[in-house]
């Protein structure tokens, strides 16, 4: 398959499926605090950070396992997100 996307815009639609759809979205759905308004105070625990990273290279790793084995399954995915969650995102 050709690449149907700009390396920017496939870059933008890997980080939305490995970051959005993780741990993070967890965070994201806590309630809001004035807290997080206040400069120099942590928003995420050391714990938070690593559960978030170590989800995110899990499922980078699986992205990439399928762009290597399911060529234009991995594409229909990239394009997906990016249709749909990342067009309006810097390219």
């Amino acid at each position: 398959m050709k690449r149907p996307l700009t390396i920017r815009e496939e870059a933008n639609a890997v980080t939305r499926c490995a970051f959005r759809n993780g741990f993070l979205e967890e965070l994201h759905a806590g309630k809001h605090s004035k807290l997080l308004e206040k400069k120099g105070l942590s928003r995420i625990t050391d714990a938070e950070l690593k559960r978030l990273m170590i989800g995110a290279s899990a499922k980078l790793a699986e992205l990439f396992t399928m762009k290597e084995k399911k060529t234009d399954e991995y594409w229909e995915l990239a394009i997906y997100f990016h249709e749909n969650y990342c067009s309006g995102w810097e390219k």
